[in-house]
């Protein structure tokens, strides 16, 4: 159990606030050897404690926002983990620890709405070379090479020499650095434009009160007149941004003077609603520079629990314990023009999901924004841990990643993964940097997730192999 809990310990090193990335390459050897000398069922228990370690230690600021919901959270994604040690322990070839591994991180990204966050591929978004290899099979081929050398090392240790498993390993870690060198070295830049994003750095506890209207108002009129002094081609404001709702008494109207006045087209993250319907949603309006409204995106991939209650009429109860709005998802797959380029919208954790942004660039995206308010997090590594899922959607569809956060994490990312521009985190400020088309459509942005799937028919057909073998 204390060798699980070391690897699980060494997986919270390998994502922010700590960020010692390269520990994802060791971190499971431990747990490995652990289970190779278990049975089933103390695997599966081992592997709910590291879980329960892992998730609590890097998502606990998820109870600032709600205890009873962090709880619940970890108490959940720890069974994923303890799945994976189950079979780990049972496996009987080399590739059944990554395949299984993806296969339960993509379970795990759409079960119950979904929750893609700290993937272990995200541990390397540092690691360039190796990240490039999302642009064919998405996050999820990076999780597999860190599950792959893992599981190699732990069989050389197991068995005490030079085994099969460390060759194969090298060999396939050595083409995805060689993958990677040659994607990085044959970017293009085709048309550009000049964005400014914005950050407002407003806290939480302010943004809903009705006593700190008057000076969020004034904050973004400073900001926004600050980016439009540098002759932006667009002025990009951050999720819920200003805490109206544009159909209420001259809110478009003061919108329009800041665009007019400053003659450079805007987009405010604000919620909207449907008069006759009487349904809000958390939006994103696009304002041109005469001030008139051109288009308008509304979240599609709600939160749950905090966004909308899911089966409200069996679980309406819990709103008691949890800040839950009440928004309704969009339906609209807006692409917005840009000229020369266009560019697409998401809106808070929506960049975590692949196919999200996936089916955006299909329909036409040369770029993505992602407006993010993750003040609720306060001064934790939540934004940090946010923005690297931003990254694998820049390297999967070969496209440049803006980011306007309310307190940050606010920039830019280009095709390759590398980021640029940040505003500083927990700062009001203001950053104006070009990004472009690549002119490139991946693997991954035409083929989708087709390697989670290969994972889950691995996995299906090698443990049943397995199973017929030993009955």
């Amino acid at each position: 159990m204390l060798w699980t809990a070391l690897s699980a310990v060494l997986l919270v090193l390998s994502f922010p606030p700590f960020d010692a990335g390269w520990l994802a390459w060791i971190a499971l050897v431990p747990w490995i050897w652990s289970i190779s000398r278990a049975t089933p069922r103390q695997s599966f228990l081992r592997g709910y404690v590291a879980g329960l370690i892992f998730f609590g230690g890097s998502m606990w600021w998820v109870g600032l926002v709600t205890i009873p919901g962090v709880l619940l959270l970890v108490l959940y994604l720890a069974l994923y983990f303890a799945a994976w040690s189950w079979l780990a322990n049972r496996k009987k070839s080399l590739f059944i620890l990554p395949a299984g591994w993806v296969a339960l991180e993509y379970l795990r990204a759409h079960c119950f709405s979904g929750l893609g966050w700290n993937l272990l591929a995200h541990t390397q978004w540092n690691f360039f070379p190796v990240i490039q290899i999302a642009d064919s099979t998405g996050v999820w081929g990076v999780s597999f090479l860190i599950v792959l050398v893992n599981a190699a090392l732990a069989a050389a240790i197991i068995r005490r020499r030079l085994c099969k498993e460390l060759v194969v390993a090298a060999l396939i870690f050595a083409a995805v650095l060689g993958y990677g060198a040659f994607r990085m070295s044959s970017q293009k830049k085709l048309d550009s434009v000049k964005i400014a994003v914005t950050q407002g750095n407003i806290p939480q506890r302010e943004k809903w009160d009705d006593a700190f209207m008057d000076a969020i108002w004034k904050r973004y009129k400073v900001v926004v007149h600050d980016a439009a002094g540098q002759k932006p081609d667009a002025i990009i404001l951050p999720e819920t941004a200003l805490p109206v709702y544009w159909e209420e008494p001259r809110v478009p109207e003061r919108i329009a003077e800041w665009v007019r006045t400053n003659k450079v087209p805007m987009l405010a993250g604000i919620p909207t609603a449907d008069l006759q319907t009487e349904q809000v949603y958390n939006s994103a309006v696009w304002v041109g520079a005469d001030g008139v409204e051109q288009a308008r995106y509304s979240k599609i991939h709600l939160v749950p629990f905090g966004e909308f209650m899911p089966l409200r009429p069996i679980l309406g109860w819990l709103k008691e314990y949890f800040p839950i709005a009440d928004f309704s998802p969009g339906r609209q797959w807006t692409v917005f023009s840009l000229p020369p380029i266009s560019f697409s919208v998401l809106i808070c954790f929506e960049d975590l999901f692949p196919e999200l942004a996936r089916q955006f660039v299909l329909r036409g995206a040369q770029s993505l924004l992602v407006i993010t308010n993750d003040a609720w997090f306060e001064r934790s590594a939540g934004s940090l841990q946010h923005v690297q899922a931003s990254v694998f959607r820049a390297v999967e569809n070969r496209v440049c990643v803006g980011r306007a956060a309310n307190t940050g994490w606010s920039g830019f990312i280009d095709p390759v993964g590398r980021r640029y521009g940040a505003v500083k985190l927990f700062k009001p400020g203001v950053s104006i940097q070009p990004v472009w088309a690549s002119g490139v459509r991946s693997i991954y942005t035409r083929t989708g997730d087709w390697f989670p799937w290969l994972c889950w028919i691995v996995v299906v057909i090698i443990g049943g192999l397995w199973k017929r073998s030993n009955s």
